[in-house]
């Protein structure tokens, strides 16, 4: 029943049973009924139950009855807040409106308007007002039009009432419209619709409501304004700071407390008010020009304002309200450039002189700190403003057929000339003295933080002041720097260096070291920008390296202090340092690390850490420029082949695209060698400063790691602890295998780490360890394999590490899983068989996919599991697991297939067949994942295409597992979504569906080579139709022809396209002798193309087989070579990805007889159509292929002493064949 249609006496009684929850929720001496008490109040709100929130509401209203205490009216207001904000937003993202009786919510509305006045304590009042924008939100304006007129009116100052009640009331509207505000200007406009044939209605209605909005809001802009002007003048008359006449009723006051933070609100209504009116400049022009105006002249009445240094009330409100001005003036050129040009020329001029040149450092550092970012920032996003660059103001002009461009070019002109060359050379020194340096307290609390153990703490902050986010002065006082070296260009940059070298010609003095440590923070900061300008080879060897050299004795604090800058530099700007310089680098950052003074340590850890990345990066240069020189020269090599064959045959085929593309062929050739050259050349320079640089590195790779341990005893923060063990990380993933001589001294060193990290417990900062320490071991283990996972220190670690990670709760943890799997995946590929501990993570595994997160990883560490373990075990984990793994790949498969079914008819996925629905996936939660619930299929994300990846990879191994019937037919239905993916996937849908089927037909191919019957069944299973469909996919795939293949060339690519197609005919061929008899999808156009790739196939089984007359290919060679020696004492082999490769050169299809299989097909195939009709169909794919169907046709078999026929070696070396 709806709350409208009971009577008081029944209204009393829901009112009172919600008393008594909320009043029992409060319980602390009785947890149980606390706890009943909370359940219900969450189950009323989650039902949006009818009564709930106007019984919420009357026992706010309650005031003054001896039942309800300011507590429990406190709380219900609270509870009717989030009601509000959270039922009702929920419902809003399904396009539904709440189940809250309409009754009832003007109830709500009407008696929270009310409440907001009439509320006696504060607090609960601001909870009130909270509860007023939640309901705006969704009511304004289209049943709660009067909104903002009417706490527009509330908030109108009255001379004649101005009794402290008044005041309250004047406060306590304008904090809600601010919050109304704030929450309708990103309102969400949602109208009901019965299908398409309405949008246009509901587009029209949604304008509608959306102008509304914007009109009302528009109309209270200039009476706040009106009001913000009188409260500011008010404030700033200090001969009224009484009123006299009034002065029997404001002597509680005096009247400058009342007006000045009553303006303050105002500025903070008029903030938002900006933010939401963007687009309404035109009719708000006059308005929002005077209001600016306004605050200019305030700003500047305000700086000349005489104030007692004893009036901290009157103090505290001039600096808010320059606070709020700022913003203000900050919203109007972020939400309107173009309108704000005309007013930046003059608040250009005055905050660049309130923040930089007006005041000294001690007259800045005085300001209070949001002012000085404040003022920071209005000149930073000035600076970088593109509507003020020339060339966006021609472009503005164009497209907005601008008449009077004059503001825009003024404003142009101004940041210009605050920048030339005469300028900007004063302003780079007030930015870093002022704002960067650090003051002579700062550098008393890194001294006395050395003293009372807290060096990580100072630590700690100085990084927070480098942050992208942070939001301090002299984090914003470097972002403002960088958008002058951004803006000025190369003077900019030149005046910076000017400044440094003006400090460093000064004499040596506690302040110039100070100032000397600001600009070379500034050098830092601004590199890029800086470095076309500055030798720093130069500065290193004159200065940097000297400093270093004396600076372990030093005791002056200042010296230390440049000291660690030197160490920051290095680490920041010396990453590319010649040699020679490089190698002296290096060792004596690592000598740092060893100081008993924890900030120079770390600091020098830093530049470590940086310099050895270096060497990460050269390495990767280093095989990228070997890999592409060796692509020149297999691609010349190809060339000059093509050529000579071309030469001795003439116009032979055999050349491919060569004899078909007018290109210079010599020409070609020349400028390929000519490149080659230039490879050579850089990857010679490559490999000899990566060698110096590792030669360095592995020199000092003892120091370092014992350093790196010495400080993991010292330091006792979490973040501190991380930023070692991740140079531990770096330093093992640049060593790799050298890194073994000092695998005791790690291995002895994990489970001191190890129990830190447990004392944490399950904290943020403990998941922060934890996933620091498995990336230590994952590189350990990645790079030093069986050696590494053998050994027992790191074995009790280890496991305990990744028990830990795969549990995934409490919350924190949930974090570790991917990390724990990335670890677990590099322990299979180190490991020989499953051992114990591994096969207990099992119940893990399946539980993080019953949640439905990493599935991709997870499959992949499954499929580790299946080659690794022995053929006893992988049938023990089938007849345990199998079933929720089937689940688990069509949950998957299904989220693929809803996609492809939609981009196939443009209409909703149907289900599967009746009684094996998938089980519902589960919501993701975690990085990007999204339900698919009930919305819409769409798009293939990466998650999900990920997801389908693994899913067929882990399917094509469990399909080669010696599975029993029973096992065959809990995968039925996940083979059967997967042919329904294939014959979904159109040739003109989006790629990533063709990733997905092309993954899936080796799984198919090995469904239909081993079990024929069972593919039949499934094909019945999909209907006619989609039969069809599935050949008509699998032969087009396997008849796409990679590049490479068409031009001849040896590559990845080639061997995959023929690969493809191997498995494709081994499959078609088994299952077309199999079933061609007792189907009507095998007519002659589809036995055509199916023979057709079939006899591809089989001309290039050469691939495959190893011919007595003649070499096997390189890269077949190269594959069967890695298989053959994958038992060698190589400690880093992947042993995961060795067995995967072996089991799938084992598998049914690659090893099957395909001359016999083709053959056979061949002759069932003319049983069912006859040899005519097939000869016939087929010769319009190629003609070619009707001699060598005929050889076929003639010996089934096709190779009988090792030879080929001839009308198969033709086709061999054919290379326009159908793509």
């Amino acid at each position: 029943m709806e709350q409208a249609q009971l009577d008081g006496e029944e209204r009393i009684i829901q009112a009172r049973t919600v008393l008594n929850a909320v009043q029992m929720s409060m319980d602390s001496q009785n947890p149980q009924s606390r706890a009943e008490a909370e359940a219900a109040l969450r189950n009323w709100e989650s039902d949006a139950a009818p009564g709930f929130l106007q019984a919420l509401l009357d026992i706010s209203s309650a005031i003054g009855a001896h039942y309800v205490s300011e507590s429990v009216r406190l709380l219900a207001t609270v509870l009717a807040k989030n009601a509000v904000g959270s039922s009702w937003r929920k419902t809003l993202g399904t396009r539904e409106w709440s189940r809250v009786p309409e009754a009832e919510k003007e109830h709500v509305r009407s008696a929270a308007a009310s409440l907001l006045f009439e509320e006696p304590e504060r607090r609960v009042a601001t909870q009130t007002g909270l509860l007023i924008a939640n309901i705006a939100r969704f009511d304004f304006p289209a049943k709660w039009p009067t909104l903002l007129a009417d706490l527009t009116s509330a908030a109108w100052w009255k001379e004649q009432n101005n009794r402290p009640e008044a005041v309250e009331h004047n406060d306590r509207a304008l904090f809600t419209l601010k919050h109304v505000v704030r929450a309708v200007k990103s309102k969400r406009i949602v109208v009901e619709t019965n299908g398409p044939s309405e949008l246009k209605p509901l587009a029209d209605k949604i304008a509608q409501e959306r102008k509304m909005l914007n009109t009302k809001a528009e109309e209270i802009f200039p009476i706040l304004c009106q009001q913000w002007q009188q409260h500011f003048i008010a404030f700033m008359d200090n001969r009224q700071a009484f009123m006299k006449a009034n002065m029997e009723l404001l002597a509680w006051k005096p009247l400058g407390e009342i007006r000045g933070p009553l303006a303050n609100r105002c500025l903070g209504v008029l903030r938002e008010l900006l933010h939401m009116l963007a687009d309404s400049w035109t009719q708000l022009g006059s308005a929002i020009k005077e209001f600016l105006e306004g605050i200019y002249q305030a700003t500047t009445a305000i700086s000349t304002m005489a104030i007692s240094s004893d009036d901290k009330q009157r103090i505290s409100t001039a600096n808010k309200a320059r606070v709020r001005m700022l913003q203000c003036v900050i919203m109007a050129l972020d939400r309107n450039p173009v309108e704000f040009a005309a007013f930046l020329p003059p608040f250009l001029s005055l905050y660049s002189t309130n923040a930089l040149t007006a005041p000294d450092a001690a007259g800045v550092y005085a300001l209070p700190a949001k002012r000085r970012v404040l003022l920071t920032t209005f000149l930073a996003r000035a600076l970088v403003c593109p509507h003020y660059e020339p060339d966006m103001i021609k472009f503005i002009k164009m497209k907005d057929k601008m008449t009077d461009s004059k503001p825009l070019e003024e404003a142009s002109t101004a940041l210009t000339q605050w920048l030339c060359p005469e300028h900007c050379g004063h302003l780079i020194a007030a930015v870093i003295d002022k704002y960067i340096a650090l003051t002579r307290e700062e550098l008393q609390e890194w001294q006395a933080s050395l003293h009372h153990s807290d060096p990580e703490g100072f630590i700690r902050s100085l990084d927070a002041d480098t942050g992208p986010d942070a939001d301090n002065p002299r984090a914003c006082g470097v972002a403002l720097l960088l958008c002058m070296l951004r803006k000025g260009a190369g003077h900019v940059a030149e005046a910076m260096l000017s400044y440094v070298q003006h400090l460093q010609g000064q004499p040596v003095s506690p302040s110039n070291l100070l100032l000397r440590e600001a600009a070379y923070r500034a050098v830092g900061e601004g590199f890029a920008h800086v470095h076309q300008h500055i030798d720093f080879t130069a500065w290193y060897a004159s200065e940097l390296q000297g400093l270093l050299e004396k600076g372990y004795t030093e005791q002056q604090p200042e010296q230390q202090l440049l000291c660690a800058r030197a160490l920051w530099l290095i680490g920041v700007c010396g990453t590319d340092l010649p040699t020679q310089h490089w190698g002296a680098a290096y060792p004596l950052l690592v000598h740092y690390m060893a100081i008993p003074d924890l900030v120079l340590s770390l600091t020098a850890l830093g530049a470590v850490l940086a310099m050895t990345a270096v060497v990460l990066e050269e390495a990767s240069a280093l095989e990228q420029a070997e890999e592409a020189v060796l692509h020149m020269q297999r691609q010349i090599q190809r060339v000059r082949q093509l050529q000579q064959q071309a030469g001795r045959e003439g116009a032979r085929e055999g050349g491919g695209l060569l004899r078909e593309m007018p290109w210079p062929q010599e020409r070609f050739l020349q400028e390929q060698e000519q490149d080659l050259q230039a490879h050579q050349q850089q990857q010679y320079g490559l490999l000899q400063d990566c060698q110096a640089h590792m030669g360095v590195v592995e020199a000092q790779a003892g120091a370092v790691f014992g350093s790196c341990f010495q400080l993991l005893a010292q330091v006792s923060e979490v973040d501190s602890m991380v930023r070692v063990l991740h140079l531990v990380t770096v330093m093992l993933e640049a060593l790799g295998p050298k890194a073994q001589p000092h695998f005791a001294a790690i291995t002895a060193a994990l489970p001191q780490i190890w129990n830190a990290a447990t004392r944490e417990g399950s904290s943020g900062p403990a998941s922060r360890l934890h996933s620091a320490l498995m990336a230590v071991l994952t590189h350990m283990v990645g790079r030093l394999g069986s050696l590494a996972i053998q050994d027992p220190h790191i074995q009790s670690v280890l496991y305990a590490l990744l028990q830990k990670g795969l549990e995934g709760s409490p919350a924190e943890q949930e974090v570790l899983v991917e990390d724990a799997l990335k670890l677990l995946n590099a322990t299979l590929s180190a490991s020989s068989t499953l051992a114990e501990p591994l096969q207990s993570f099992l119940p893990n595994l399946m539980a993080i996919l019953q949640r439905g997160r990493d599935n991709a990883a997870v499959f992949q560490v499954l499929e580790g599991y299946l080659v690794t373990a022995s053929p006893h075990l992988v049938a023990a984990m089938l007849e345990t697991h199998l079933p929720q793994l089937a689940a688990s790949l069509l949950g998957c498969f299904t989220a693929v297939l809803q996609v492809a079914q939609k981009a196939q008819t443009g209409q909703e996925a149907s289900p599967p067949p009746s009684g094996h629905q998938p089980p519902h996936p589960h919501p993701r939660h975690h990085r990007g994942h999204k339900a698919l619930g009930k919305r819409e299929a769409a798009a293939l994300d990466m998650d999900t295409l990920s997801d389908a990846g693994g899913a067929a990879s882990l399917l094509t191994v469990l399909l080669e597992q010696q599975l029993s019937d029973p096992q065959r037919s809990q995968l039925g239905h996940v083979i059967g979504a997967a042919m329904q993916i294939v014959a979904a996937t159109q040739p003109q849908g989006p790629m990533h569906l063709h990733s997905v089927a092309d993954n899936l037909l080796e799984a198919l191919a090995v469904v239909a080579c081993t079990c024929p019957a069972l593919f039949q069944q499934l094909q019945a299973w999909l209907g006619s139709q989609a039969e069809g469909q599935l050949l008509d996919r699998w032969v087009a795939i396997a008849s796409t022809r990679h590049l490479e293949e068409i031009l001849g060339l040896g590559t990845l690519g080639a061997l995959q396209g023929r690969v493809k197609r191997h498995m494709a005919a081994a499959g078609l061929s088994t299952l077309l002798v199999a079933v061609a008899g007792h189907t009507g999808q095998f007519v002659v156009p589809r036995l055509a193309k199916i023979m057709a790739v079939c006899l591809r196939a089989l001309a290039e089984s050469k691939a495959f087989m190893v011919l007595a007359s003649g070499p096997v290919p390189a890269e077949e060679a190269e594959r069967r070579t890695l298989i053959a020696n994958r038992d060698v004492n190589d400690p880093s082999q992947d042993l995961v990805k060795l067995r995967r490769t072996g089991l799938s050169l084992q598998s049914t299809p690659r090893s099957l007889d395909l001359h016999v299989a083709v053959g056979t097909a061949a002759q069932k195939a003319v049983s069912v159509v006859g040899q005519e009709a097939l000869e016939e169909a087929i010769g319009w794919i190629d003609t070619s292929f009707i001699q060598a169907l005929r050889s076929v046709l003639r010996d089934a078999a096709l190779v009988s002493e090792g030879d080929i026929s001839e009308a198969l070696k033709a086709l061999s070396t054919k290379d326009d064949g159908q793509d």
